[in-house]
């Protein structure tokens, strides 16, 4: 049926279509949205960060407002860390961070932490039972956990100045410290399988904006690989997001095995359609900037850009770069909700939808 016709699609059907390599009625799209959401609700920051119910109303706002094609239940980025004993401070008004990273200065304790309980140490808890919320009151909208990668993990309890000189000085350490984060991050992807939302590993620390080529083939694509594979075992899929610069790096971390990959703006869209050959999923990659200081017409200039590019091969998912901060300009998140269905349409594209049957 051509350009959908009557054919009706939902969020679940567009998003299906994206990893089926095939077509619906027009690309999924959402906006990454974590703290952004106390805009919608009138909330703290503070309680968005440490409360179940802030946290899952915020998704459930934006759900209202966007009409996304999937949900993200984003917080930050710090609970794995915190869980092994990084000291976090979370501020009345302002996002986490750490004030101690538990193996800054003694390095040796490494051999006395242990994987914590995710499912119910810190602020995990109040976590899951977001993803719960949201989960059950989302619809025919995927909903996604946003955990962190174990090499993100390994930097917010050793320092991220700290842990690239062991690469150099104690390679052995690093190993051992990631065995220990990637045993933390595939515990809390099995803990949201359970609570009924996908698997999304986020690993700002890993790009090429940080780390050299070299770090990520040696260190951080291996235990990659064996996270992902654990997961795939269990038929749980991987999404990953990497913000920054990844250019260099795309094949091995396509290689990896994740069936998604988001990307930031740093990050040429081209370069990763022509390396990715339908293996993943494409995630992005309309610039943040355009949200926090464009106007709308910046905002439509982005969502063109990444359709133009990306659309044609199927496996793409239209959204933000990366987290949308609470700064951002709401006309110009609306807009984009807006514009990415209207621009979006196969139909427009002379793409022809597939019928749900075929």
């Amino acid at each position: 049926m051509s350009g959908g016709g009557m054919t009706r699609y939902n969020a679940k059907d567009r998003v299906k279509a994206a990893f089926r390599r095939t077509f619906a009625d027009r690309v999924p799209s959402y906006p990454i949205l974590g703290a952004y959401t106390v805009n919608l609700t009138g909330g703290s920051l503070r309680d968005y960060f440490t409360k179940a119910r802030p946290l899952a109303e915020g998704q459930l706002a934006a759900l209202d407002a966007y009409e996304p094609d999937v949900l993200v239940v984003m917080r930050d980025l710090l609970a794995e860390a915190e869980a092994l004993g990084s000291e976090v401070r979370v501020p009345d008004r302002g996002f986490p961070f750490i004030v101690r990273h538990v193996l800054a200065e003694e390095p040796e304790k490494l051999a006395r932490l242990s994987p914590p309980d995710v499912r119910n140490a810190g602020r995990f808890p109040e976590y899951w039972e977001a993803c719960r919320i949201v989960a059950g009151q989302a619809g025919d909208v995927p909903v996604g956990s946003i955990l962190v990668g174990p090499w993100t993990i390994a930097a917010n309890v050793r320092g991220v100045e700290n842990l690239l000189r062991d690469t150099r000085r104690r390679p052995a350490f690093v190993r051992d410290l990631l065995e220990l984060t990637a045993r933390v991050a595939l515990d809390a992807g099995m803990a949201a399988r359970e609570v009924g939302v996908g698997v999304s590993y986020s690993e700002p620390a890993a790009s090429c904006s940080l780390i050299s080529p070299a770090i990520y083939r040696e260190f951080v694509q291996p235990v990659h690989q064996r996270l992902v594979t654990a997961l795939r075992e269990k038929k749980i899929a991987v999404t990953l997001h990497v913000c920054g610069y990844l250019d260099p790096i795309l094949d091995e971390v396509l290689d990896t095995g994740i069936a998604a990959l988001s990307i930031d703006s740093a990050t040429s869209l081209e370069t990763a359609v022509n390396v990715n050959r339908g293996r993943a999923v494409l995630i992005g990659n309309v610039s943040v900037s355009a949200f926090e200081t464009g106007t709308p017409a910046d905002v439509e200039a982005e969502v063109r850009r990444a359709v133009d590019i990306a659309a044609g091969n199927g496996a793409f998912i239209l959204a933000s770069a990366c987290e949308i901060p609470p700064t951002a300009r709401r006309e110009n998140v609306a807009h984009f909700a807006r514009y990415a269905k209207e621009y979006g349409r196969y139909e427009n594209l002379g793409i022809r939808a597939e019928n749900k049957g075929e």
